[in-house]
């Protein structure tokens, strides 16, 4: 589900960057800054980077289970309440040149200030589970960014950071749950006590 959401959103900003720079070339990628061994891969360079560098889970909700009634023959079903995450996504741009890291950052922002939210509505590639995703800035400070940019194990680059809200994630099958019946146990007096 998380690709698939992100995928929806990466094809729509590589549509308003295609139009913008008057370019052909899918400028967005998702995906990490740095391969396995530390480099830039190089399918990264001249790119729009979207990478999730965190997940936190939305512990808004009530986390009591859910009792289904099934109609036909009584049966009891439990289905817990769906898990709910917000997605940290970092946009980074990676140009040889630095004025095009900037321009492409720019035009980044502006996509998600003009469309902060999407639905199935306008937005036709979200898996079918999604109803709405919403992005919105996240500041860092100083401390923050920096070390955020060493977990990533890479050197800083244009970029900024959003949260995307919310991920739901509800799995259909169902356990049955089974009725324990205890014995009743009824106190007696008893009548040898003198």
């Amino acid at each position: 589900m998380i690709y698939n959401a992100l995928q929806a959103v990466v094809s729509q900003l590589n549509d308003f960057l295609k139009v913008n720079f008057q370019q052909t070339e899918d400028k967005a990628i998702l995906g990490t800054i740095l391969d396995e061994e530390g480099s830039v891969p190089e399918g990264n360079r001249n790119k729009v980077i979207m990478t999730v560098v965190n997940m936190d889970q939305e512990t808004a909700a009530q986390w009591a289970r859910t009792f289904v009634r099934e109609e036909r023959g009584g049966k009891k079903y439990e289905l817990n309440n769906p898990l709910n995450f917000n997605v940290d996504i970092l946009v980074s741009t990676l140009f040889t040149d630095y004025d095009e890291s900037l321009k492409f950052l720019s035009e980044a922002i502006y996509f998600f200030q003009a469309k902060s939210v999407f639905t199935k509505e306008d937005t036709p590639k979200l898996p079918d589970n999604i109803q709405q995703l919403s992005f919105e800035t996240i500041k860092l400070t100083y401390g923050e960014a920096h070390s955020l940019w060493t977990a990533l194990g890479a050197k800083y680059m244009p970029s900024v950071l959003f949260k995307m809200r919310m991920l739901s994630f509800q799995n259909s099958e169902r356990q049955e749950v089974y009725e324990v019946l205890y014995p009743v146990v009824v106190a007696t007096p008893d009548h040898n006590m003198n």
